[in-house]
């Protein structure tokens, strides 16, 4: 977990990810502060309802259903249920693992953020170069 709480973590979960899940899909439905666990279900875009364990050892899905009777869906679902119960370090790893198209979309953010950070260092970059006449005409005088 990387939040200090469960509390916290479970809430970031069911916010942080809409981009590459359905969207507002993610629902907190147990809550044990005691020991550590808590429960939340979320449809894959693939239309996969899972429910995923986070404790403090990681997460993990622990249920699969498609949700719908798709052969596409029906076959996501397969697919994802070989990785019930399987423990993965963080919720991106663990999406990523079960959803090819979660991936995209999260390869997709990461470039747009990039792309993002790029251009405000160019201009940056440019709003701190002051440029006089005379560099100009200096940097052409000679062949």
């Amino acid at each position: 977990m990387r939040q200090s709480s469960l509390s916290e973590e479970l809430s970031a979960i069911s916010h942080e990810y809409d981009y590459g899940i359905v969207p507002k899909s993610a629902a907190v439905f147990m809550r044990d502060e005691t020991n550590g666990i808590g429960r939340l279900d979320l449809t894959l875009l693939e239309d996969v309802m899972i429910v995923i364990e986070v404790s403090n050892q990681g997460y993990k899905v622990t249920s699969v259903l498609p949700a719908s009777d798709d052969i596409a869906c029906k076959k996501a679902a397969k697919q994802v249920e070989l990785h019930v119960d399987q423990l993965y370090e963080t919720m991106e790893s663990l999406l990523m693992s079960l959803s090819p198209m979660f991936c995209e979309r999260f390869q997709q953010v990461l470039f747009e953020k990039l792309e993002a950070v790029h251009n405000q260092r160019q201009e940056h970059e440019l709003s701190n170069t002051t440029f006089e006449p005379n560099d100009f005409l200096n940097s052409h005088d000679s062949p």
